[in-house]
Parts: C-alpha cells; structure tokens; sequence
C-alpha cells in the first residue's frame, strides 16, 4: 500500500508527469483504432464522421494533454507560484480521462452529456492556469489563457453542431482548434527556443546574436488571430490563404534568426528547430491548398499537425521530461529515432500522399505508432519514479 501510495504521489507531483503519459498513451490508441478502422479490420461505431472523430481526438485529447502538461510546469517557473499537485491535478485529470470516454461512447450517450463531459477539461485547465499565467510579470505570458480560451471556443463549435445549435461547424471547429495550437507553438517557440539554442550553443562557446524584432512579432500575432477568426467563418475560403502565406513568411523570417544550421548534432535540439520548420511549411501548403495549388487541404494540414505538432510535443515532452526529473538533456538512441519516425511519417503523408494516398497513410501511421511507443518505452518509468537528483517535483 505504502508503494502505491508514493507512487500516486510522485505521478502527481507536476502535471507534466500525468499528461504526458496519458496523453502519449491515447495518440497510441486512437491512431491504433484510426488505422484499423481503414483497414476495414475493425467496425468502430460512432455519431461523428470519423475523420471528425480521429481528428477530434487527436487533437482534444492528445495534443490538449501534452499542452496542459507543458503550461502546468511552465507556470510555475515563470510566476515563482506553488505548482498545481495532489488531488486538484488528480481532479483535472480526471476531467481529461471523462472527456475522453464521453466523447469514445458518444453512440450511446445523449449529445448533450458528450459536449458538457468534453468541456469541463478545456474550462477546469483555464481555472487551473490563467491567473497564475496572468499574473507572471510578463505580459507576452497572458496570450496563453487566451489561446486556451479560443482552443475552448472550437471544442463548443465542434459539438454545437452535434447538439444541433450550428449548421455546419464542426469542422471550423477543428481548424480553429488546430489554429489555436500553432499560435501556442509559435509563442512557446519564441519564449523558449533561442534560449534553449544559446545556452546549447554557449557550451561549445559560440554565442550568436538572437535578434527581437518587435514588429515582426506583432506581424505574427496579427498574422494568426486574423486566420483564426477566418477559420472560424470559413477554413477553405482564399482570403484565409493568403493570410496562411503571409503567416509562413513572418514565421519563416523569425526562425531564420534562431541559427537553426548550427543544432543539427543536438538532437534534443534540432527536433524543436525541424519542427516550427514544419509549422513555417505548413502554413504555406494549407495557403497553397486553400488557393487551390500543389495539395488537397486535408493533406496540407498534415504537415502541421504531423510535421509541426508531431515534432514539437514529442521534443518538449522529451527536454521537460529530462530536465524535470534531474536528468541530462541528452537524447537516448531510441529517443532519437522516434524523432525521425515523426519527421519520415510527416514527409510520407503530406508527398508521398501525391503517388501513394492509401499506402502513404497507414505507412505515415505505423511511423507515429513506433515513434511514441518508443517515446513511452523510455519515458513511463522515469514519469513514475522520483527525480534522480532527490529534488522534489
């Protein structure tokens, strides 16, 4: 009883500890499920349309985890605030698991139970994380609850369709949710990376400038409130393309500055670098498809929610991870190849898709089976043990 108990209390001893495992383990089982449902081995029943419900799930569910991981250990550093702990991350996580399982049996409940079970994890997380995030002393930091805010807002236009309140918006739904998680990438890109890169670089004493252009920062904002709320009115119409162009130019020019060349024999590193690379062509090939050049939209938005998404969670959740349980930050052999199977599974399903739609995908889903069961290999047991240095957290 006694090991239980220590375990119970080290799982929920930072919330990057409980998220990061149950939100890895669920991108496993809904693409397992996913790719088995193509395959027409397994009949799985829903109200949703499945793609809905896949790309749903993937993103409600497995990359809210890994945000509500990231944001719950963030906070905390950068507000000098206690960490949410014990029985209210227990609490929260058990918002997370009901929306999950309302939303898996939404044949055999009442649409109304399924939005009102799925919402009280985005509402629980904003409670949990908006003052401390308000109140850092950093006013760049305040976009967080925001984000969270309108992330919250497309799960309400998701199920506003399903509970018959809106024509038709379930799909706005997602893209709005999917804008909302780039606009978190590119803040946490700009807050973490050029210092996570300088203090790599500094080691083998190369110290090249970051520059902070202001203007080119407010160009980005602007750049992705506007596709939001274009999204939010129509995610295929032109005028959202041009602004996804003119957004990929803006990040482009931003991750020009971060000497991105010079991390390449950092894996830790370069994954985060290859990764908004990602979210930079991303938001070019969705403004390309919405112009009605090079890809279909489905396959464009690939490239960020595989390429930029894919990339970038699985290499924050690896360097906190690390870093927060007192270890190096060095990447295992096995951790670096499940970095290269995102980057192979991006690269097969946004072009290989091109010659080989059906073979491309479930190839591009086996890639990302293997990428976090390699993830959860090395990281399940260091979630669940103590820091190695003896440090509380």
């Amino acid at each position: 009883m006694a090991t239980s108990t220590n375990k119970s209390a080290v799982l929920f001893a930072y919330g990057f500890r409980p998220f990061f495992l149950v939100g890895s383990g669920w991108s496993l089982l809904m693409l397992a499920i996913w790719l088995l449902v193509l395959e027409g081995t397994l009949s799985w029943q829903s109200k949703l349309a499945l793609p809905l419900w896949h790309a749903h799930e993937m993103l409600y569910g497995f990359v809210a985890a890994s945000a509500a991981g990231f944001l719950l250990t963030a906070s905390p550093n950068w507000s000098r605030k206690p960490a949410l702990q014990g029985k209210p991350l227990q609490w929260l996580l058990l918002f997370w698991l009901l929306g999950r399982l309302a939303v898996t049996a939404n044949p055999w409940l009442s649409e109304w139970l399924v939005a009102v079970a799925d919402m009280l994890f985005p509402v629980a997380l904003i409670v949990a994380t908006g003052p401390t995030l308000w109140f850092t002393g950093n006013k760049v930091h305040r976009i967080f609850p925001l984000l969270l805010l309108i992330m919250a807002m497309g799960n309400i236009l998701f199920h506003g369709q399903a509970v018959g309140l809106l024509d038709n918006s379930a799909r706005s739904g997602l893209y709005v949710g999917i804008d909302a998680i780039v606009f978190f990438l590119i803040m946490v890109g700009g807050h973490i990376m050029p210092m996570f890169t300088r203090n790599a670089l500094a080691a083998n004493e190369i110290l090249p400038p970051f520059p902070i252009k202001p203007w080119l920062e407010i160009a980005g904002a602007v750049s992705m409130g506007a596709i939001v709320i274009s999204d939010w009115i129509d995610p295929y119409s032109s005028l959202g393309g041009g602004l996804l162009i003119l957004a990929s130019i803006v990040q482009g020019w931003r991750l020009s500055m971060w000497h991105s060349l010079k991390t390449l024999k950092i894996p830790i590193l370069w994954v985060l670098h290859i990764g908004y690379g990602w979210l930079v062509l991303g938001l070019f090939l969705r403004g390309l498809a919405q112009l009605g050049y090079l890809l279909p939209p489905s396959t464009a938005l690939h490239a960020l929610t595989i390429g930029a998404m894919g990339l970038f969670t699985i290499g924050i959740m690896s360097r906190v991870s690390l870093a927060h349980t007192g270890r190096g930050l060095v990447a295992s052999t096995s951790l670096v190849m499940a970095f290269y199977c995102i980057l192979t599974a991006a690269l097969v399903r946004v072009f290989a898709s091109l010659l080989w739609p059906a073979e491309s995908l479930f190839l591009s889903g086996l890639l990302w089976l293997l990428a976090f069961i390699l993830f959860l290999y090395q990281f399940t047991s260091i979630l669940l043990q103590p820091r190695a240095d003896g440090l509380p957290g």
